[in-house]
């Protein structure tokens, strides 16, 4: 029994000793704050920059896509049936891939939002540029 008491306060004082020995040694150096706003504006001009990216090449994908499929071809029905099968979330590849464009358009948005981004060319989004356009090429048929 003795033998294992000292192995206790063997043990204990070890430990004791290396929590002791694991002081913050780090040298705190001044905190100039005109520094860290530079910083953070350009880091911030720079995030800006690349969620506004990101949108304009969601946007002009699912723009294009839908140029290419339907309204070169003048194809009103066809496009508003993918469009309602867009907005429905369909299981097919042209609709999963105009949702995942159209999704990381409205997270980058929001993340562009966050961070005081100027957003004022993206007032609209894809999905309801493309209903407008709908609604032109319908009112230019029913004129003719």
């Amino acid at each position: 029994m003795n033998k294992l008491l000292q192995i206790f306060f063997i043990i204990a004082f070890s430990i004791f000793l290396i929590g002791c020995s694991l002081k913050n040694t780090s040298q705190v150096t001044p905190h100039n704050e005109n520094q860290d706003l530079g910083k953070q504006l350009k880091d911030n001009n720079v995030y800006c920059y690349k969620y506004k990216k990101i949108m304009n090449y969601a946007s002009n994908y699912i723009e294009k896509e839908f140029d290419e499929g339907y309204f070169l071809k003048n194809d009103i029905v066809g496009a508003k049936a993918q469009l309602f099968l867009v907005e429905s979330s369909s299981p097919t590849v042209f609709a999963k891939n105009i949702n995942t464009a159209n999704n990381s358009y409205n997270s980058n948005y929001e993340l562009a939002k966050k961070s005081n981004c100027d957003l004022s060319e993206f007032s609209i989004s894809p999905l309801v540029k493309l209903k407008n356009r709908i609604k032109i090429l319908e009112e230019k048929k029913d004129k003719k």
